[in-house]
Protein backbone atom coordinates (compact mmCIF):
# COMPACT_ATOMS: atom_id res chain seq x y z
CA UNK A 1 0.00 0.00 0.00
CA UNK A 2 1.16 3.12 -0.79
CA UNK A 3 0.98 6.56 1.72
CA UNK A 4 -2.07 7.76 0.02
CA UNK A 5 -3.98 4.81 0.79
CA UNK A 6 -2.56 4.78 3.98
CA UNK A 7 -3.93 8.12 4.98
CA UNK A 8 -7.10 7.42 3.48
CA UNK A 9 -7.67 3.85 5.59
CA UNK A 10 -6.76 6.11 9.05
CA UNK A 11 -8.87 9.00 8.67
CA UNK A 12 -11.72 6.23 7.63
CA UNK A 13 -10.69 4.70 11.14
CA UNK A 14 -10.53 7.76 13.01
CA UNK A 15 -14.05 8.44 11.51
CA UNK A 16 -15.63 5.54 12.67
CA UNK A 17 -13.96 5.09 15.74
CA UNK A 18 -16.69 8.04 17.51
CA UNK A 19 -19.17 5.78 16.37
CA UNK A 20 -17.41 2.96 18.34
CA UNK A 21 -16.86 4.66 21.81
CA UNK A 22 -20.40 3.43 23.36
CA UNK A 23 -18.96 0.00 23.18
CA UNK A 24 -15.85 0.36 25.59
CA UNK A 25 -18.19 0.21 28.73
CA UNK A 26 -20.77 -3.03 29.70
CA UNK A 27 -22.76 -4.60 27.89
CA UNK A 28 -20.12 -3.99 24.89
CA UNK A 29 -22.61 -3.36 22.55
CA UNK A 30 -25.70 -5.03 21.07
CA UNK A 31 -24.02 -8.57 20.33
CA UNK A 32 -22.54 -8.45 23.44
CA UNK A 33 -25.05 -8.17 25.01
CA UNK A 34 -27.51 -9.97 23.40
CA UNK A 35 -24.77 -13.06 23.68
CA UNK A 36 -25.21 -12.21 27.70
CA UNK A 37 -28.58 -12.16 27.64
CA UNK A 38 -28.50 -15.92 25.96
CA UNK A 39 -26.45 -17.00 27.59
CA UNK A 40 -28.05 -15.76 30.98
CA UNK A 41 -31.44 -17.32 30.10
CA UNK A 42 -30.01 -20.79 29.26
CA UNK A 43 -28.36 -20.81 32.75
CA UNK A 44 -31.45 -20.15 34.15
CA UNK A 45 -33.55 -22.59 31.90
CA UNK A 46 -30.63 -25.17 32.97
CA UNK A 47 -31.21 -24.12 36.72
CA UNK A 48 -35.07 -24.59 36.52
CA UNK A 49 -34.64 -27.61 35.03
CA UNK A 50 -32.37 -29.26 37.74
CA UNK A 51 -35.18 -27.80 40.47
CA UNK A 52 -37.76 -29.67 38.35
CA UNK A 53 -35.66 -33.09 38.29
CA UNK A 54 -34.90 -32.37 42.13
CA UNK A 55 -38.68 -32.02 42.80
CA UNK A 56 -39.72 -34.72 40.73
CA UNK A 57 -37.37 -37.46 42.12
CA UNK A 58 -38.56 -36.36 45.70
CA UNK A 59 -41.81 -36.74 44.94
CA UNK A 60 -41.27 -40.24 43.76
CA UNK A 61 -39.66 -41.03 46.63
CA UNK A 62 -42.39 -39.49 49.09
CA UNK A 63 -44.83 -41.79 47.17
CA UNK A 64 -42.94 -44.96 47.15
CA UNK A 65 -42.47 -44.45 50.84
CA UNK A 66 -46.49 -43.58 51.77
CA UNK A 67 -46.82 -46.90 49.46
CA UNK A 68 -44.90 -48.63 51.65
CA UNK A 69 -46.20 -47.43 54.86
CA UNK A 70 -49.97 -48.27 53.43
CA UNK A 71 -48.96 -51.70 52.12
CA UNK A 72 -47.42 -52.04 55.94
CA UNK A 73 -50.73 -51.08 57.95
CA UNK A 74 -52.94 -52.82 55.47
CA UNK A 75 -51.42 -55.93 55.90
CA UNK A 76 -50.82 -55.59 59.40
CA UNK A 77 -54.69 -55.04 60.13
CA UNK A 78 -55.30 -57.83 57.69
CA UNK A 79 -55.72 -60.38 60.50
CA UNK A 80 -58.05 -57.74 62.35
CA UNK A 81 -61.55 -58.08 62.27
CA UNK A 82 -63.45 -55.26 61.33
CA UNK A 83 -65.20 -53.31 64.17
CA UNK A 84 -68.32 -53.99 63.49
CA UNK A 85 -67.97 -57.78 63.67
CA UNK A 86 -66.27 -57.66 66.92
CA UNK A 87 -68.87 -56.13 68.89
CA UNK A 88 -70.85 -58.39 67.61
CA UNK A 89 -68.58 -61.30 68.97
CA UNK A 90 -68.53 -59.44 72.77
CA UNK A 91 -71.97 -58.95 72.38
CA UNK A 92 -72.06 -62.79 71.82
CA UNK A 93 -70.06 -63.76 74.77
CA UNK A 94 -72.65 -61.65 77.24
CA UNK A 95 -74.80 -63.36 79.30
CA UNK A 96 -78.26 -62.95 79.70
CA UNK A 97 -79.69 -62.74 82.95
Amino acid sequence: MNMNEDKQWQSLLSHSATAFTGDAVPPYGFMASTLARLKEKKNQQEQLEKIGIRAFLISIGALVIVAAITMDLHFQNRSDLEPGVRSLIQVENVQLS
